[in-house]
This record gives C-alpha cells, structure tokens and sequence, in this order.
C-alpha cells in the first residue's frame, strides 16, 4: 500500500515536533539572551542556490544599527546555501529591509524573507519576517495510531558544529533511518499503530541532524524513542547512541516530570539496561531492553506475553523485526525494513519486506530545504 502523499501531517504531531525541536534550542537561547540583554531584535534568512556547490559567501548591505551575528550557529555557508542572522539593539524593532550580492550564484529561494525583487538581476531585494534562519529540514510522517515520526534529513557538506571536520557519518545515517521504519513496525507489532488511545499521550521515533541548526547540538550520531505528554513537560525518551559501524553503544536517557528533569534517571544507560515508558495515567505502557551485543532493541507491554525485537548485524543495510509469543519462545521474522533518503532531491523511499514476502513500498516527497511533505 502506497500512502496518499497529499495528506497534511497532523496539527498534534507537527507541534509536538516543533516543540521538541525548540525545547532542544531553548537553553542556548536564554544563554544567548542573557548575555546580550533583553533589549535585542534579531532576524534571520536563508538564501539557497539554484546549483549545489562550493561558492563564496554574499555580502550583505545592512541599514544603519544593524550587524550580522558571525558564530556559525547564526550565519554560514554551505554547498546548498548561505544563512545569516542579524541583529540590532532595541526591543521588538521592524524587520528591515536589506540588500544581498552574490555575484556569479543563481538563487533559487528564499526562506525567511520576502524576495521583493525575483525577477530582477543584480542585488537581491530582502525583507525579513522571520526571528531566527530557518536552517532546519524536518519531514513529519502522518501520525500512525500513537507513533509520530520526524526524519530528520542530512546532506553531506551541510556539516557545522561537531560535525565541521570531520568524516560524513554515512553509515549511521543510514542504520539510523533503518532503526526508526523498524522500530515503527516493532510499535505496529505491539499494537501501538493501531489506535491514538493506545497510549495517553505521544510515542516519537526521531532521528538526528548535522547541520546545527541554530545551534542544536545533536552528537553523536543517534535515534530516538520517546513517550511524551503534556507538550515537552512530560517526557520519557532515549538516545540510542550509534558508532561508525552502526552498533548501538549505549542510550542517553532523559527523564522530565512536570517539566523537571529527574536526575536519578537521567544519563548514560549501558547495554543490557531496559528504560520504562510510562504515560499520563501513570502506568507503564512499554518497556525497551537494550540488547547487549548493541544489535538492537526488545520490547514488551505489561499485561502481554508477546515481545517484539529489532536487530541487525549490519543496520546500515537493513534492520529487521521479529516477534515471540513469550519469553521462553524463540524468534520469529516479521519484517525487514530498508530506507533511502535522497536528501538533495527530497525523496524518502521505504521498503518493508512481510514475512509471507508481501513487500510494502513508500516514497515521501518533501521540500529538501524545508522537509515540508509536498
């Protein structure tokens, strides 16, 4: 089954993305802030090119007050864009309108701003509507029963913050994309794709990205599993921290209760732990153990004696689900689970091979600057 790639993502699981991308930002924000003074305004753009490639940067003509943040978290350049944040003392002061030259570099879009002269050569024309660069390109899946999921896309070159200097993370890249469609048929398995009651509250399968985004630290390479309620205050989740070979090494876990992070459960868990997941009532809805050999993950549900695993000794090949009917039973192939994100066309391809050889296959198509699903 093809899904119906016109249908919007959902209100609740775009929001509940955003959040958590904002969340991520919040702390360097108020760092940021305090050490600058309540009374700044900020602005910021990004300016793509119609060809991928290296390029000098553009020079921007700013009005007078106006200077641009030079910290990489703010304004940089890559292959596929220049981004910039600018700012000027004053509290709630009108975006400007500014001037950019890019001599010999044909631009495609602009995000973050008005383009007021596109069919003009020269000097672009500029007015900003937006407090920050828009640098993040995040695809939101439509919402399957409980399970939301953000594929947070990457393209080489687009490397800033810890991932500046050095080797592409391809191979985790790749295994953390496999890892995620498999975790969502090990949800499928357990029946938590089956209806938005089965939990009260969210569980988010999301991925990582390497283009620090307004300085969203997110290293090492890793996927996410969470269960979260009552937007970002209440929230179980784990970081499965993944090596150049695309073993799971250990899970960074973060516990947050009415908005405070309870410490005694928060940090490294090492492999052959297993993290709870309780929802708003309380209750435990699943629990993850982490396998030992860092191949994978083991689910069960209180209450049922069916299990649920995904493994692979090679996940940047593919990662596969299987089931038991308890505990002492052994394994059982379901599925197999393979991705391709063709990140500098925005295409996603999924191919998920049944146990009777049934082979589900899935393109998403999405805006490669945005993530935006077309």
């Amino acid at each position: 089954m093809v899904p119906n790639h016109s249908l919007t993502p959902p209100i609740r699981s775009r929001k509940i993305l955003f959040r958590f991308i904002f969340v991520s930002l919040l702390l360097s924000f108020f760092i940021n802030s305090s050490a600058l003074g309540s009374d700044v305004t900020r602005w910021g753009a990004k300016i793509s090119k119609t060809k991928f490639g290296e390029t000098a940067p553009p020079t921007l003509k700013l009005p007078e007050g106006w200077r641009l943040l030079e910290d990489e978290k703010f304004t940089g350049l890559n292959p596929r864009e220049y981004y910039f944040t600018i700012e000027a003392d004053g509290k709630n002061l009108p975006a400007p309108e500014i001037s950019v030259s890019w001599p010999n570099v044909s631009v495609s879009t602009v995000y973050g701003a008005q383009w007021l002269n596109p069919n003009e050569t020269g000097e672009l024309k500029l007015r900003l509507h937006s407090s920050k660069a828009p640098t993040g390109f995040t695809s939101v899946l439509p919402k399957s029963g409980a399970v939301s999921m953000g594929i947070f896309h990457n393209v080489e070159g687009l490397q800033a913050g810890k991932y500046r200097g050095i080797p592409y993370p391809k191979n985790e890249i790749q295994a953390h994309l496999n890892y995620l469609f498999a975790a969502r048929e090990m949800m499928r398995e357990m029946g938590f794709t089956d209806s938005e009651d089965s939990v009260k509250g969210t569980i988010n399968l999301y991925g990582f990205e390497t283009n620090f985004p307004n300085g969203h630290v997110d290293f090492p390479p890793h996927f996410h599993i969470m269960l979260m309620w009552n937007g970002w205050q209440d929230n179980h989740f784990c970081h499965y921290i993944l090596n150049e070979k695309g073993r799971i090494i250990h899970n960074s876990a973060q516990v947050m209760e009415n908005g405070i992070t309870i410490r005694e459960k928060t940090g490294i868990q090492p492999l052959g732990s297993t993290m709870e997941f309780p929802d708003a009532t309380g209750k435990i809805r699943f629990s993850v153990y982490l396998r030992e050999d860092g191949t994978g993950l083991e689910m069960s549900v209180p209450g049922m004696k069916k299990q649920a695993m995904i493994r692979s000794e090679n996940s940047a090949a593919s990662v596969s689900c299987f089931v038991r009917e308890d505990s002492n039973s052994p394994w059982i192939f379901a599925s197999e689970s393979k991705v391709q994100d063709d990140s500098r066309a925005g295409i996603l391809r999924v191919e998920t091979k049944e146990k009777d050889g049934n082979l589900r296959k899935e393109i998403w198509h999405y805006d490669p600057n945005t993530g935006s699903l077309k």
